[in-house]
């Protein structure tokens, strides 16, 4: 009985050092896990990215079939007098009924222009677009359409810019080279676009636009060419100076930032490319609307892209093309080292940012005859 007095008393809890131990071992396996975590999250964003892709240019072939020729943008509105008629929406907006969405396109007035002002004289006046909450399509102006949004994307959510909430859209239509610029192997300054959306300003014509783009018009094959590509939602950071001028601050990504490209277009697009790139300052209001609203044609909404400027660079406007979609947007995402685009056929690739150059611009001409071997 008397052994009995001397036992231990049986332990029931950690000590601390076995319970920091424990602590440290999760900690470690946390580190390990959430990598992988969250790039498998990132596959699975990325691969509905791409089906995304994939249902839109399915809808570009249904709608070609239906109106044999693919849907336009316009770039401005109507204008007669006493008032004006349709104007400023965008291709997006023409292929709702072939995503399911025919509800919400019987919504949009469609012979009503989608901008404040209608009288546009100068082409610099296009670079004051506005939307107010009178306008006909106000309220289909903020509607989500998931179909639209990359879920990579943060910004994939409603946006203000304009003066009234807007949706937001991940993709844009390749509309080809810059007006009156050559590639490698064309020398013959271009004359027509060579993408694959069509442009429409019916108050200020430019034979550069083509309204009406069909299949049989992209000679280089429709797995040949791009079709959609992704371009991120513009989040720009602004600041200003004593005088009350605005900037883009450093903090906002190159691929948000539109740089100034003068107001000459006949370049050969490595020019192109070396003239923006030398540019030192972005502008903010050419800037902070790319992506804010799916369903305008305005320029500066940036829903269509000019495959010219190397993939998730800088954009580069033009002065003197605000009124006819003149504007280097270049194709972006926030998937690592590359983005999706599908190809008129409707197939869906990743492009890395180091494809080469001229594979790239290839690739957004319609008709250039060029050799493209995609890896």
């Amino acid at each position: 009985m008397k052994a009995d007095l001397f036992r231990q008393p049986r332990r029931t809890a950690f000590t601390l050092v076995e319970l920091l131990v424990v602590i440290a071992i999760i900690g470690v396996l946390v580190a390990i896990l959430l990598p992988a975590v969250q790039s498998a999250r990132e596959a699975a964003r990325r691969l509905q990215c791409q089906n995304h892709l994939k249902q839109i240019t399915l809808a570009l072939h249904n709608y070609h079939g239906m109106h044999q020729s693919m849907p336009v943008s316009m770039t401005g509105a109507d204008q007669y007098d006493g008032g004006a008629g349709s104007g400023f929406h965008s291709w997006l907006s023409r292929i709702l009924p072939q995503i399911e969405q025919a509800a919400l396109y019987e919504q949009i007035h469609f012979d009503r222009p989608l901008s404040d002002k209608i009288d546009y004289q100068f082409d610099s006046e296009y670079g004051e677009y506005t939307l107010s909450p009178s306008l006909a399509d106000a309220t289909v102006l903020a509607a989500i359409v998931p179909t639209f949004l990359c879920p990579s994307d943060p910004n994939a959510e409603i946006q203000d810019t304009l003066g009234i909430q807007t949706a937001p859209g991940s993709y844009a239509g390749n509309i080809g080279w810059p007006k009156s610029s050559t590639g490698p192997r064309n020398l013959i300054p271009l004359k027509k676009q060579n993408g694959v959306i069509g442009l429409y300003n019916p108050s200020s014509s430019d034979t550069w636009q083509q309204p009406q783009i069909r299949f049989a018009d992209i000679r280089d094959g429709l797995s040949n060419t791009i079709a959609v590509g992704e371009r991120v939602i513009a989040q720009v950071f602004e600041t200003s100076d004593a005088f009350g001028g605005e900037y883009v601050s450093p903090s906002t990504p190159l691929s948000m930032q539109s740089f100034c490209g003068g107001g000459a277009t006949g370049r050969p697009l490595d020019r192109w490319v070396r003239y923006c790139g030398s540019v030192s300052a972005s502008e903010v209001r050419y800037s902070r609307s790319h992506g804010h609203a799916w369903m305008s044609g305005w320029t500066f909404m940036a829903n269509h892209i000019m495959p010219v400027i190397p993939i998730n660079g800088r954009n580069c406007h033009v002065y003197g093309g605000e009124d006819d979609g003149m504007n280097l947007v270049t194709p972006s995402s926030h998937h690592l080292g590359g983005i999706h685009v599908s190809m008129a056929d409707g197939s869906v690739r990743f492009l890395t940012d180091s494809i080469d150059r001229e594979l790239y611009w290839a690739l957004a001409s319609s008709r250039g005859s060029e050799t493209v071997e995609l890896p």
